[in-house]
């Protein structure tokens, strides 16, 4: 994987002109797009981003036809938690940095390009999308000022539903949720109950097994290996089609080193199930339970939670399942 998981997914899913051409339909404008050839898209080597910020930056760079001439379309994925101030005069050096390479290799007439911008932190998209709007600019001075604008898809700003719902298939609609809301604070359970839909139609698509396995390590890589057993145990509930997924997950994050997280993970699946199984009986046994009782249960080991469910099937209150051995 590339220096960040946001990276790899990105890279993986947009490096794929197919998908590329589904995200550019969806953020150009509709008179722009019905000019340009998708024909002819391709992706371009080399990333113009520079080494200090691969952190919170990556780049794709694509050519096609646009009513008939050579243009470029430069996409800057932004992965950091706030929208940069800076982005349009960031984006005007990579983009004189990509002219300058066409006057190397003999260019004549300068290509057009179209700067796009994909961000998905969770408060949105807050600065300018022009770059004169960088200037305090005096009567008189605009004609001297360089005017552009970026081609924005805030990810931070849209709603799930938007998301599920966009015209594009079934691997874009989930790699961008999967970017939307996987930093958040939601459950990994409840993130892919929340995408059941969008997973059985990716199992539809060619190649769709692939594809989950990809968007699954992605969701492995920013909350942890010790996530593995929420997920196999999620996923399997999905689909049936999981079973060789999860296991080919497994034997990566192993060779990787992280045996022992999978491991830990493993184990604290099981301890969330006994959790669980502790927190329905006593709820039988008892009725409503106190908050204290919750958080004490959720905090609990094995040895303990072992030993409140042999006590509960006698006990005659809390106080005899809780009390000290």
């Amino acid at each position: 994987m590339t220096a960040t998981p946001h990276d790899a997914l990105f890279k993986a899913a947009f490096s794929q002109v197919a998908y590329a051409a589904e995200e550019l339909r969806h953020v150009l404008p509709p008179e722009l797009v019905a000019t340009m050839d998708f024909s002819s898209l391709s992706l371009e080597a080399g990333s113009f981003v520079d080494e200090a910020l691969r952190a919170r930056y990556t780049d794709l760079l694509f050519s096609l036809r646009i009513a008939g001439r050579e243009a470029r379309i430069y996409v800057l994925f932004e992965h950091q938690s706030n929208a940069d101030r800076w982005m349009a005069l960031r984006l005007l050096d990579y983009m004189l940095r990509i002219w300058d390479g066409c006057v190397a290799e003999g260019a004549m007439v300068l290509p057009v390009i179209i700067p796009v911008v994909l961000h998905h932190s969770e408060g949105g998209w807050t600065a300018a999308t022009r770059f004169e709007a960088l200037f305090d600019l005096s009567p008189g001075a605009a004609e001297f000022t360089p005017h552009f604008r970026f081609a924005l898809d805030d990810l931070g700003a849209a709603s799930e539903q938007a998301l599920r719902e966009r015209a594009a298939s079934a691997y874009t609609r989930l790699v961008l949720s999967a970017l939307q809301q996987t930093r958040g604070g939601r459950e990994v359970r409840e993130l892919l109950l929340g995408w059941v839909g969008l997973i059985h139609e990716l199992l539809r698509e060619p190649g769709g097994k692939g594809a989950l396995a990809l968007i699954l390590r992605y969701l492995l890589e920013v909350r942890g290996a010790a996530e593995f057993a929420t997920i196999d145990t999620t996923v399997r509930e999905i689909t049936a089609e999981a079973g060789d997924v999860m296991q080919t997950i497994a034997q990566m994050l192993e060779s990787r080193g992280m045996a022992r997280g999978l491991q830990e993970g493993r184990q604290e699946g099981r301890q969330e199930g006994q959790r669980e199984l502790v927190l329905r009986q006593l709820g039988r046994r008892f009725g409503d339970l106190p908050a204290t009782v919750r958080q004490r249960v959720a905090m609990a080991g094995g040895p303990e939670l072992e030993r409140w469910a042999e006590r509960l099937l006698l006990a005659g209150d809390l106080d005899e399942v809780f009390a000290t051995p």
